[in-house]
């Protein structure tokens, strides 16, 4: 037996076995018992190539060597060589403004039946009365007859979304300060400053972008203002933060305890936005944080363009670490800075054919089929009626397609090694998904126990 065969043959099956025990650890420390067992069903292959390295047969150093051959030349072909090219999201148009009075929580936020805005709306889209009607039969969010409704634990969300409304209402009118000598200092200078100071407030993300003119609403809806005004932002620059969302929250949608998550998150984007945005006036310069419930702008294109993440299947923003596992605010400003580029890291094109957040999506809102041209750009199109719909009918804000994206799962050294291999590798995506059907399953479910505090009583 060739000695070298032999070295290499054990040092294969040591490799192995070692990353069988690393991701059973990984999984158990996330309870996540699924994936033990279906690892544990791979066993006897091991099982089997051990036997032949430690018993003698005829033809057995060609063997062996056939199986290392495959191993070597799989690992580089589908995980290390960098093969195909990256996608990107694709301007084919005119990017027309999107008027805010369209959104969706607009229309259930803002205007109330029986009120001049109300009447003028449907008068501008009548299209959007009847199924807005239907909606509006079933119960808010946080109250009683919904589906995952608890009279002890719902009442979180109402708690932050309340202290949330209160202090985003101030956002825009805080004055400029009077009086102030600019601060002056190169664009690196103040990139470098304002991204430290997001990161120690709390931000995993921020990245920096030309503000893009298409990215600001049309006119005025569900932010505080004169509704239907026209709204005109002249910062040429946005800074975007990004909070990461707990995958220990995330895991249990569409129960609301998600939301409880969801609206903490964008608190915490929020109250970073804040800060920045009223740091950067204090040194002189004009700024205007954008946060939950008072927007200007649309958060996801603008954090596309900042390289922040990229646009996924579900319509929500996809980072490298985190997934659709975030909640974003967005700075506008004058002050200088350097731009960071938009990135691509492989989920246009994983997006096309995993299709898993389509596939559990309890509403059907989400398309499993080809990109459309949606006002200048070429994306997949979610239907956020549907989406909506269900969930007033659920009492959450559902969450399921952020929780059962692949690129959801933890950011931890076994799950960074292929997220690494998918940005790399055209051919390891297709790998990659199957293996995450396999241990994690097509529709994925938690395994995990309710806090004790959040328990449904």
């Amino acid at each position: 037996m060739n000695p070298i065969i032999t070295l290499f043959s054990f040092a294969a099956l040591i490799s192995i076995l070692v990353f069988f025990i690393a991701f059973i650890i990984t999984s158990i420390l996330e309870t996540r018992y699924r994936p033990v067992f279906r690892i544990l069903m791979l066993l006897p292959f091991t099982a089997i190539y051990a036997a032949l390295i430690l018993i003698q047969f005829p033809f057995r150093v060609y063997i062996l060597t056939a199986i290392l051959a495959v191993m070597f030349f799989g690992i580089m072909i589908f995980f290390i060589l960098p093969i195909g090219t990256d996608q990107k999201i694709k301007i084919v148009g005119n990017q027309d403004k999107v008027d805010e009075r369209d959104a969706l929580f607009h229309r259930f936020y803002r205007i109330k039946p029986g009120t001049k805005e109300f009447k003028a709306y449907y008068e501008m889209r009548p299209e959007n009365r009847k199924p807005d009607d239907e909606i509006r039969k079933l119960p808010g969010l946080n109250e009683p007859g919904s589906m995952s409704y608890n009279k002890f634990t719902s009442p979180f969300q109402q708690a932050e979304f309340d202290i949330i409304d209160t202090f985003n209402k101030d956002v825009d009118f805080w004055p400029e300060p009077e009086n102030i000598n600019k601060v002056e200092a190169s664009p690196e200078e103040f990139t470098m400053i304002i991204k430290g100071f997001a990161r120690y407030l709390g931000a995993k993300l921020v990245g920096m972008t030309k503000l893009n003119q298409a990215y600001v609403y049309s006119h005025i809806g569900r932010s505080p203002g004169t509704w239907g005004e026209e709204i005109k932002i002249d910062h040429p620059s946005a800074i975007v933060v990004a909070v990461e969302m707990d995958f220990d929250m995330v895991r249990f949608a569409p129960h609301h305890i998600v939301t409880t998550e969801t609206a903490l998150k964008y608190f915490e984007a929020g109250k970073i936005a804040a800060i920045i945005a009223r740091y950067i006036q204090l040194i002189g310069y004009k700024a205007r944080a954008h946060i939950d419930g008072n927007y200007r702008v649309m958060c996801v294109p603008i954090a596309v363009d900042a390289g922040i993440g990229e646009l996924g299947r579900l319509g929500l923003l996809i980072t490298p670490k985190f997934g659709p596992r975030v909640r974003l605010a967005v700075i506008t400003t004058d002050i200088p800075l350097v731009y960071d580029k938009p990135i691509s890291f492989g989920v246009q094109d994983f997006c096309t054919f995993c299709k898993k957040c389509a596939t559990n999506c309890p509403s059907g809102s989400i398309d499993k089929g080809n990109k459309k041209v949606y006002r200048g750009t070429e994306k997949w199109i979610s239907n956020q009626t549907t989406c909506y719909k269900f969930w007033r009918m659920q009492g959450s804000d559902c969450s399921v397609c952020v929780n059962v994206c692949p690129f959801s799962h933890p950011d931890s050294f076994l799950h960074n090694i292929v997220r690494w291999g998918i940005k790399r590798n055209k051919l390891f995506r297709r790998f990659a998904l199957m293996a995450d059907d396999f241990l994690y399953g097509r529709r994925p479910k938690n395994q995990a126990k309710f806090p004790e505090w959040h328990k449904p009583r």
